[in-house]
């Protein structure tokens, strides 16, 4: 790195109370300032770097105008407010908006009372926002774009009016353009150079690993509080603010009255909130008055606020960009935080629903179903979650350095804490057959059916969701050797092959619609081909589908007489413990006999280790179930539930969170 010259670390202290300048930072202010045939710029910053920096400096440096693009008005206020403050000269930032009430606004702009100009859009591409660029000639000395991903089609909050900034070039060819982002693809790197007309582009990419940030992603139970108790303890033991994020604003408004009544104080923040609302419910969190903000997407940016200790995804967002932006809000100071994201199989049905609610292409949704891809199988690996995203964003730096470790993410932890069991297989798995079932059954009954009563019928439960259409079915009972979470597996292994499609279809009740599976014209003509000549349909032996595979085999009791109600169906059970009811159609009537648990845990001498770790903790929570619930009937109903689970490979320990040791100071 090349030594600074004092003359800009003077104007860094005097401004900004800084003394020397990030890696990352100089390189691009030496490209804006320091280069008189530079280039444009396209930097992508991770969170919490300071990228707002590489674009106030030259303001002050220069002494000229620096036009700020961004889409969020908030965000912007907070920028020009913290300049303002800062400023021993008067004010030296402005916002210029619609609703701005100054009108001599655009005149104190021209006349060089500002050096940072920060606007929307919408305002610079319409009207006169142009022209106000032109008539700055000489003394507009930087346009910068904030949110930069916006510009791009392959982005994740893509805005036509951000599209539209490809007019700047032919407006004031002579100025230099500063496109920022804080996470970017490749693909959408070279997009954004491309649209603004970026002339000689240098292209830079921050080290988007956050070696703080512990990563984590759990089913989605019917619990709220079970969920999320343990974590908010943890927080609350470090100290530290907790962001939990959800899809939709009924579940954020339900969320911080859930929490609230259990004693967690919680403030949500959501698009329909008034804003004298959302600014107090903001002013609280960033004080520390609630330590909880319940919040859809609008709150992600702009936070900077350092001791969030945890970042919870409630229910998986859209794209991968979403994601990886939001649990940015975590560990800015940097101690540790944890990152948890909680899924469930509606969350895909959610996403496609709000993207129905607004006038989206027929192009732009597919663009935007590749991007939710990503987002599903990040839900679904073994691998690395870290290592995932690293890849995802392609940061080979950061790659060629990353070391597993246990604090890295939850696929890292259970690998180090794992024990050779079982020789896995290296041959790739044949689930032709299923396939064959699960494809058939779907295409006869043609979009009349959802995934999860068709998987229940397949399996031949005597639920009495099923209709007798299904019972009377061919394939009727005929997947019953595989389990709920197996056959969902596969689902979405043929959903990726191409062989199965989500088709929205819009509700003649209400104003939302919903998903359901239908084959396409690659699976029917699978399908239709003669079975022996149908070429295979195979999963690795290190994809999750096969994982289950063996961990069902693993999971048999050594009682094999015993039986234990394969057909139970945990959603229902859920329902049924709520509803109080203690109805035969989770399956054969059995007790749950806690010695023959005992005694299968004490057989289990020459159970791999791993195994027998699972039947203690199951039978420490069977017993546990059995000493807090009063009613025999819901004890009965959870109690299989955790039976089944563990039978089908499914059933998870509580993961033991280790105590946060807030250092010393």
């Amino acid at each position: 790195m090349l030594p600074k010259p004092k003359k800009y670390i003077s104007c860094l202290r005097e401004h900004f109370g800084l003394n020397t300048f990030k890696p990352l930072q100089w390189q691009i202010i030496r490209a804006l300032i320091a280069q008189p045939r530079g280039s444009d710029v396209c930097a992508v910053i991770a969170t919490g770097y300071g990228k707002s920096l590489s674009y106030q400096f030259p303001a002050f440096y220069l002494n000229k105008v620096v036009v700020v693009i961004s889409p969020l008005i908030a965000l912007m206020e907070d920028q020009v407010n913290a300049l303002n403050e800062r400023s021993k000269s008067g004010p030296c930032a402005c916002l210029l908006g619609t609703a701005q009430e100054d009108r001599t606004i655009k005149e104190r702009i021209l006349a060089l009372q500002f050096k940072l100009v920060y606007a929307t859009p919408e305002y610079i591409t319409r009207g006169n926002g142009l022209k106000m660029l032109r008539d700055l000639g000489h003394n507009l000395a930087l346009i910068a774009i904030d949110e930069a991903h916006c510009i791009s089609k392959w982005g994740h909050e893509f805005r036509p009016a951000y599209r539209q900034l490809s007019q700047l070039r032919s407006a004031v060819p002579q100025v230099r353009i500063l496109a920022l982002t804080g996470t970017a693809t490749r693909r959408v790197r070279l997009d954004i150079c491309e649209q603004l007309q970026m002339r000689r582009p240098l292209v830079l990419c921050s080290n988007l690993d956050r070696p703080n940030l512990e990563l984590t992603v759990r089913m989605r139970s019917s619990s709220l509080w079970s969920d999320l108790q343990q974590y908010l303890n943890w927080a609350a033991e470090a100290e530290g603010a907790v962001i939990i994020f959800s899809n939709t604003i009924r579940d954020t408004e339900h969320m911080a009255q859930e929490l609230s009544s259990r004693g967690k104080p919680c403030h949500s923040y959501h698009s329909k909130l008034p804003l004298e609302v959302k600014r107090r419910n903001q002013q609280d969190f960033a004080s520390d008055v609630v330590q909880i903000m319940a919040a859809t997407t609008a709150f992600g940016m702009g936070i900077d606020k350092p001791n969030v200790r945890l970042v919870v995804h409630y229910g998986a967002p859209s794209d991968m960009e979403r994601y990886y932006q939001e649990i940015g809000r975590a560990g800015r100071d940097g101690l540790p935080a944890k990152c948890v994201l909680f899924y469930s199989e509606a969350d895909a049905a959610i996403h496609r629903r709000l993207q129905h609610s607004q006038p989206v292409t027929a192009q732009r949704s597919e663009e935007l179903q590749q991007l939710a891809q990503a987002m599903l199988e990040y839900t679904q690996i073994n691998q690395c979650r870290r290592q995932y995203i690293l890849n995802y964003f392609d940061d080979r730096a950061s790659l060629a350095t990353l070391q597993q470790r246990s604090n890295c993410c939850d696929n890292c932890r259970k690998a180090r804490q794992a024990k050779p069991a079982v020789e896995v297989e290296s041959a790739p798995l044949d689930v032709s057959d299923e396939s064959r079932l699960l494809l058939g059954m779907l295409r006869d009954l043609n979009g009349r059916l959802g995934l999860g009563k068709l998987i229940m019928a397949l399996r031949g439960s005597r639920s009495k969701c099923i209709s007798s259409e299904c019972r009377s079915h061919e394939h009727f009972g005929k997947g019953s050797h595989r389990s709920i979470a197996w056959f969902k597996a596969l689902a979405e292994h043929l959903k990726s092959l191409g062989y199965i499609k989500d088709d929205y279809q819009r509700s003649t009740k209400s104003t939302f619609g919903y998903l359901m599976p239908q084959v396409t014209l690659q699976g029917c003509c699978w399908l239709d081909e003669e079975q022996a000549k149908a070429q295979p349909i195979t999963v690795q032996p290190n994809s999750r589908l096969a994982k289950l595979r063996q961990t069902c085999r693993m999971g048999k009791l050594a009682n094999d007489n015993l039986d234990w109600g394969s057909d139970i169906d945990p959603n229902e059970v859920d329902e049924a413990v709520e509803k109080g009811e203690n109805d035969p159609v989770w399956g054969p009537d059995l007790d749950i006999d806690f010695q023959q648990i005992d005694e299968a845990v004490a057989k289990s001498k020459e159970t791999p280790p791993a195994d027998q770790l699972e039947l203690e903790s199951l039978l420490a929570d069977c017993q546990k179930i059995l000493h807090e619930e009063q009613e025999e009937a819901a004890r009965t109903l959870k109690a299989r539930k955790r039976v089944w689970q563990y039978l089908e490979g499914s059933y998870q320990r509580r993961p033991l969170i280790p105590k946060y040791k807030k250092q010393s100071t």
